[in-house]
């Protein structure tokens, strides 16, 4: 598993502790995308790539420096206008799903994430899923409008 609460980060056995107060300030998707991808940096990732607005593929890759694999991420952000209960169910069932078939798929030998807003909003979608996400070996990146980020 790239990363889980117990095992902290890839590859060095650390646990992971923080305090995160849940942020109120909206977050869009590209600022996940660009948080995570400074992110990736500052843990050592190489070849990380970024694709902003609506560009085909994963929103952030990187190659691990432990492990030589690819970890690809779908990011999720706030919703701008209307409403954000409603668009987070559909941001999370996505990121799933795409993250699911690319586990699944003979070709790839990925590791998977998913980063979304660290807000209750999307906490509170994923409160039961942990067990879930940790077996299927999907990293879940909550972030911070200020750019923390923070590992299940």
């Amino acid at each position: 598993m790239p990363f889980s609460a117990n095992r902290g980060e890839l590859g060095t056995g650390k646990s992971l502790s923080f305090v995160r107060p849940l942020s109120h300030m909206s977050i869009s998707e590209d600022q996940v995308k660009n948080f995570m991808a400074n992110y990736l940096r500052d843990k050592g990732y190489h070849s990380v790539e970024v694709r902003l607005g609506t560009r085909q593929g994963y929103d952030v890759e990187g190659v691990c420096p432990v492990s030589g694999r690819r970890l690809v991420i779908e990011c999720k952000g706030e919703a701008q206008t209307g409403s954000q209960h409603a668009r987070s169910w559909g941001n999370v069932a996505s990121a799933v799903l795409t993250s699911l078939n690319e586990i699944y798929s003979p070709e790839s030998n990925n590791e998977v994430g998913i980063a979304l807003p660290d807000t209750n909003e999307y906490r509170g979608r994923l409160s039961l899923l942990q067990q879930f996400f940790e077996r299927e070996r999907i990293s879940i990146f909550w972030v911070s409008p200020h750019g923390g980020v923070v590992v299940w």
